[in-house]
C-alpha cells in the first residue's frame, strides 16, 4: 500500500480585482481562487477548484449556475455551467481562472510549462463561441501580505507575467518550501451581450491527498457572492465520486443530510471526526452506485466545498470508540466497517514489519469483502450479520455472487485471501 500523505489546508477565497471605468467597455479580473496552504513534507497538493469572480461594483448577476465534479480515477472533471444577467449593454470583461501552484508533486513543473502541471483541458465557451485564452505565471500570493482586494500582479492594465527565467532565479535566490513562488492565471476576453448570457467552463485537476486519506478535494463556492445580486439565483451541485465509494463533506455551506439527493443508491449519515483536520463535522456519503446532488435557490454560501476520504489503516491511528485495547487485525476489521475502502492486496504486509494473522472466519471476511460491495446476499448466517452490521452494506437481489461481475482488482483480492 502506498502510504502518501499530506496534511490538510483549507482554502479562503480571496478574489482579486481590477476595474476600470468606462461608458461601454470594462475590464474586469476575475480570479476563481487564491489558497493560503501551509507547507508539509507529508503529502501532496496538486490544485483546487474555482469559480469566476466579478468586481462588487458589475451590474452582472448569476441567475443560474450547475456545477457538476465527476471523479475519473485520480482526477477530477469539472463542468461549471453559468446563467448571467446583463442588465445594460454590451461589456468585454477580461475573466481570469487563477489555479494554484502545487507543492510536493513528482512532476517537473516546468515540463509544461507555461501551463498548470496537474491541470489539463481548460476550455471556456459564451454564448456557444469558444473563447480562446492565455496563461500567465504570477507572484505568488501565498508568499504575499499585500491588501488581497487587488492583485499586485495586474498593474497599469495588463497582468505582469514572470518568464521562466525569472522563477529559476527566484527558486536559486531563496530556499521555497516544496513548490513554486507563482500561481497561474488562465486569463481570456469576454463580451457580455445585454440580457442572458451563457458560460460553460470545462477542466481537469487531480486529486490530492494527506496522511491517512485516500483523496481530498477542495473547491471554493463563496465566490459567487461577489456578483451583483450577491447569490445564485438557481445552484445545483452534483458529485459523482464512482460506484461503492465513500467519502465526507464537511458541512460548512448547508444544514443537514436532508439538504443531499442521493441519484442511485447508497447511504448518508451525519459524521463527527476526531484526529484528521481536511474534514470533521459534516455528512458521510457510502454511494453504491450513482451520485449526489445539492440544490437550493438564492444560495448565499458562507462556507467552501470540501470532499475527502480517510484510507483503512487510519484506523490504527485514529482509533475511536474504546478500539485503543484492540489488535491490529480487530481494528482492521472493524475499520472495514465504517465506509467502502479501495481493495489493495498489500494493505497488510506493505505496512507492518510483520503481516498481521487473521482469524479463519477473518480472512471469510475479507475474502468475500468484493461480494459484499457488490450486495449479495450470504448464506452463511455470520457473513451475513457481520456485512450488515456495515455502514455502507445494501442489498442486491440482481447479483447472484458471479466471479465474473468483479473486476480484475477485486478477482486478485479474492484469489490473494483465499490463500
Amino acid at each position: 500500500m502506498d502510504f502518501r500523505g499530506k496534511r490538510a489546508n483549507d482554502y479562503p477565497d480571496r478574489a482579486i480585482l481590477k476595474f476600470r471605468s468606462a461608458k461601454t467597455v470594462t475590464i474586469v479580473l476575475l480570479c476563481c481562487l487564491s489558497a493560503v496552504c501551509a507547507y508539509a513534507n507529508d503529502g501532496v497538493f496538486y490544485a483546487a477548484g474555482n469559480q469566476l469572480i466579478p468586481i462588487t461594483e458589475t451590474d452582472i448577476s448569476i441567475k443560474k449556475e450547475v456545477l457538476t465534479i465527476n471523479r475519473a480515477g485520480d482526477h477530477l472533471e469539472v463542468t461549471v455551467c453559468y446563467e448571467f444577467f446583463n442588465p445594460v449593454g454590451e461589456k468585454e470583461l477580461l475573466v481570469g481562472f487563477e489555479a494554484v501552484s502545487p507543492y510536493n508533486s513528482n512532476i517537473d513543473p516546468f515540463a509544461m510549462f507555461p501551463n498548470h502541471p496537474h491541470m489539463r483541458n481548460f476550455k471556456v465557451t459564451m454564448n456557444g463561441e469558444p473563447l480562446s485564452f492565455d496563461i500567465a505565471l504570477v507572484e505568488n500570493i501565498r508568499y504575499n501580505n499585500k491588501d488581497n482586494s487587488v492583485p499586485q500582479y495586474y498593474v497599469n492594465g495588463h497582468i505582469e507575467n514572470w518568464t521562466k527565467q525569472r522563477i529559476e532565479d527566484s527558486l536559486a535566490a531563496w530556499d521555497y518550501p516544496p513548490g513554486l513562488p507563482v500561481d497561474y492565471v488562465y486569463h481570456f476576453k469576454a463580451k457580455f451581450r445585454p440580457g442572458l448570457n451563457i458560460v460553460q467552463h470545462t477542466y481537469e485537476y487531480d486529486l490530492s491527498f494527506t496522511i491517512g486519506e485516500e483523496f481530498y478535494f477542495p473547491y471554493v463556492l463563496t465566490a459567487a457572492n461577489r456578483w451583483a445580486n450577491r447569490q445564485i439565483d438557481d445552484f445545483t451541485l452534483n458529485i459523482n465520486m464512482g460506484d461503492r465509494e465513500s467519502f465526507r463533506i464537511k458541512q460548512t455551506f448547508f444544514n443537514s443530510t436532508g439538504d443531499w439527493t442521493i441519484n442511485g443508491t447508497g447511504m448518508v449519515t451525519d459524521c463527527h471526526w476526531e484526529g484528521w483536520d481536511t474534514v470533521q463535522n459534516g455528512v458521510i456519503f457510502h454511494i453504491h452506485k450513482g451520485g449526489i446532488s445539492f440544490h437550493k435557490q438564492n444560495f448565499h454560501p458562507d462556507g467552501e466545498l470540501t470532499v475527502a476520504k480517510d484510507e483503512l489503516i487510519t484506523t490504527l491511528w485514529n482509533s475511536r470508540n474504546g478500539e485503543q485495547d484492540l489488535s491490529t487485525e480487530e481494528k482492521l476489521i472493524n475499520g472495514i466497517k465504517t465506509q467502502y475502502f479501495a481493495l489493495d492486496t498489500l494493505f497488510v504486509t506493505g505496512f507492518f514489519e510483520e503481516a498481521p494473522r487473521f482469524s479463519p472466519i477473518q480472512c471469510r471476511i475479507l475474502r468475500n469483502l468484493p461480494f459484499a460491495y457488490h450486495g449479495y446476499k450470504f448464506k452463511d448466517k455470520k457473513l451475513q450479520h457481520f456485512f450488515e452490521s456495515t455502514k455502507w452494506y445494501i442489498r442486491n437481489p440482481e447479483y447472484k455472487g458471479e466471479t465474473e461481475a468483479l473486476s480484475e482488482k477485486e478477482k486478485a483480492w479474492v484469489k490473494f485471501w483465499s490463500k
